[in-house]
């Protein structure tokens, strides 16, 4: 099923709230923009976004907002795409995106969007950070107790 095909199989409010995501709203900025609560916009972008089979939000925005700003009649590529250097580099630049997104790090990154991430690394980041947290405890009572016991 191409792409076109699956962006009509999409509601009139699922694309209205990825066309805003393109634009870069948040979801409370489209929920107050549409008049629906932010709770209810990451439903429509997370339905889209597993409708369209992307990675994620921004990428499901991408496809909506390209999908409407297609011409009827297009030009035909002017090179053919495994020779374009222009992909090459765009190729390049994902790669490192994407090898660093399968390993798991200790910490979560710090700031960017929110909701840009799936539910499965979300719960990952939060386990590593309970975790890091326990250990920070745990380890500094031993040493506040390890602190009495010495000066005892």
């Amino acid at each position: 099923m191409s792409a076109h095909e699956k962006i009509l199989k999409l509601t009139e409010r699922q694309r209205t709230c990825l066309e805003l995501v393109a634009m870069g709203f948040t979801s409370k900025e489209i929920g107050r923009k549409l008049g629906i609560s932010h709770s209810t916009v990451d439903n429509h972008i997370l339905i889209a976004t597993q409708m369209l089979g992307v990675p994620d939000r921004r990428e499901a925005g991408r496809l909506v907002a390209s999908a409407g700003q297609q011409l009827p009649r297009q030009a035909g590529d002017l090179s053919e795409p495994e020779n374009s250097a222009i992909l090459e580099g765009r190729e390049a630049m994902r790669q490192p995106a994407a090898s660093a997104a399968t390993n798991i790090r200790l910490l979560p990154p710090v700031g960017g969007q929110l909701n840009e991430q799936t539910l499965g690394s979300k719960t990952v980041q939060i386990l590593s950070i309970a975790l890091l947290s326990t250990l920070a405890v745990i380890s500094l009572a031993l040493i506040v107790s390890g602190a009495f016991k010495a000066f005892s």
